[in-house]
């Protein structure tokens, strides 16, 4: 990139000369302009160098030092006068005005035309900038020839940060660190101040802008820019690089576009392959849910060499579903593939005995648990991740457990049926017991199920007054409240020290603790099996 300084150092340009002694000649320079008019600040492009006899100034010091201000906010590279035809010299007011700025201001000797000193420096420029057109498409058949071999993402920017000798980072849409490459900051980056950094990106990437920022990093401060990938994306992927003022040359912004390009079409080769395999998932799950039997079935052995981790004795679906919301809808499909992408690096590979697959309906998938465990801690972290990511409300509906993978469609239908049947639409976690204890009992006669409810219930089981209802009712909401106390009493309206007494009455009458885990399940089957409409 060209710049004053470069200009004044160059023997055919040694006819001019800096007037100013706090002038910034690192200034980059485009472009020349040649004008006369007073308010050409109002249409000059950035970064170009003004050329003019200052005509229109020669008795207006003041409008001369209102220019200079007016140009060192565009920002313009500098202002070349030609002294001698109107101006005999520059009022030492306006010197000041461009020290105090920092801002460029060059003398041309009155034996020079304008034309001749502007066509000179524009060919000076426009070789320069043929040299940074044919370097950035050099680094571009570079990159794809990588990428035609197989490079990976990562390796693209590692080649990208030897090129420009300076450090860059990669940010994936989840605003985490994809690819590192740092070789060239040393920097010490703790962990508050990699947070700081992260959300300074994750505000560009929400807002699909560039950026630059000049932050504090370990102990020094540090300029960096911010690109989006592609600003057509839900949430794209962002370039961080660091120092990019002391990019190389002829390393030029045209050529980190390209590279931008390269790495945009890498990545879009990389998702092509991850949709691929997400589609035999979506195959082998159709497969699953609608066969009978894997006895001397060759297409089981098939799909269990792809997914050997689908033997076990315990099986258990989740139903996923992502509600979105209107003004996200022409992103429905990449929110999809986003989170998918989510769920399956920050579950599945986290937690070895759940498994993903998506359905056949967009933003809707499902975990296959292969172990008994605690599942809600992990439900409860998606469920914010998945709001705080990308604005959308997840919902699961969680299936009775199998243990045969040839009974998978069971669990599949109650944990879908779970959601499809919920009376609390707010609740993002639900479970579909009824249909769990109604396959148990599917064999079961109706005198049989009467004996089994009164053994366990006693006079509540069907009660005939209004004292055992009333226990009933307070024995059923203290169990769907987990056993507390004060939720119960908010619940029915009635005062925590009658719910303690209603269930001292339950205990005393069915001669168990209530909290007893075994006997607490028991209740719960036999205040289903009881209810009028429970057949």
């Amino acid at each position: 990139m060209t710049s004053i300084k470069e200009i004044l150092q160059t023997p055919r340009f040694s006819e001019l000369s800096l007037l100013n002694k706090r002038a910034d000649l690192e200034r980059p320079l485009d472009t020349i302009e040649i004008f006369e008019t007073p308010d050409v600040s109002y249409y000059i492009q950035k970064n170009a160098l003004l050329v003019t006899t200052a005509m229109a100034f020669r008795d207006d010091t003041d409008g001369l030092c209102h220019l200079v201000r007016s140009l060192a906010k565009v920002p313009s590279a500098g202002l070349a006068i030609k002294i001698g035809r109107y101006l005999k010299a520059i009022d030492p007011r306006v010197l000041a005005v461009a020290d105090e700025l920092n801002f460029p201001i060059l003398q041309i000797p009155v034996s020079h035309q304008l034309g001749d000193i502007s066509h000179k420096l524009l060919s000076f420029l426009w070789h320069d900038q043929t040299e940074q057109i044919f370097y950035a498409l050099e680094i571009q058949q570079k990159f794809v020839n990588l990428m035609i071999r197989g490079a990976s993402v990562d390796t693209l920017m590692k080649e990208l940060s030897s090129m420009i000798k300076q450090s860059v980072l990669l940010i994936d849409p989840f605003g985490e660190i994809a690819s590192s490459q740092m070789q060239y900051s040393n920097l010490e980056m703790p962990k508050k101040q990699k947070a700081v950094l992260l959300e300074k990106i994750r505000e560009c990437q929400n807002n699909k802008r560039r950026e630059r920022l000049l932050l504090e990093l370990g102990q020094k401060k540090m300029l960096i820019s911010i690109f989006p990938l592609s600003s057509d994306r839900y949430l794209p992927y962002m370039l961080v690089i660091f120092d990019p003022d002391e990019l190389p040359y002829p390393f030029s912004q045209f050529a980190i576009q390209q590279s931008l390009t390269v790495l945009t079409l890498a990545l879009y080769k990389e998702q092509t392959l991850l949709n691929e395999k997400r589609a035999e998932r979506r195959s082998f799950l159709t497969y699953l849910l609608n066969r009978k039997t894997a006895l001397g079935d060759t297409d089981w052995l098939e799909y269990k060499r792809h997914f050997p981790n689908l033997n076990s004795n315990y099986y258990r679906v989740v139903y996923i579903e992502s509600l979105i919301k209107k003004d996200q809808h022409f992103y429905t499909k990449e929110i999809d593939a986003l989170t998918y992408d989510y769920l399956f690096q920050h579950v599945e590979e986290k937690y070895e005995n759940i498994m993903l697959f998506p359905t056949e309906q967009l933003n809707q998938w499902i975990f296959v648990i292969q172990k008994k465990s605690e599942i809600l801690p992990i439900l409860e972290e998606v469920h914010e991740q998945l709001l705080s990511l990308f604005g959308v409300y997840a919902r699961f509906g969680i299936g009775d457990p199998v243990n045969n993978i040839d009974l998978l469609h069971f669990s599949y239908t109650e944990s879908k049926q779970a959601l499809e049947e919920s009376e609390d639409k707010n609740a993002f976690v639900s479970y579909n017991k009824i249909q769990g204890i109604k396959r148990i009992t599917e064999n079961v006669s109706n005198e049989d199920m009467r004996y089994f409810c009164i053994s366990i219930l006693k006079n509540l089981a069907y009660p005939d007054n209004e004292q055992d209802k009333d226990l009933r009712n307070t024995l059923m909401t203290y169990l769907d409240m987990q056993c507390e106390i004060t939720k119960t009493a908010e619940m029915l309206f009635i005062h925590r020290n009658t719910v303690k007494y209603r269930i001292k009455k339950c205990e005393e009458l069915l001669n168990n603790p209530i909290n007893d885990s075994e006997f607490s399940l028991q209740l719960r089957v036999a205040l289903f099996l009881s209810e009028p409409d429970a057949g």
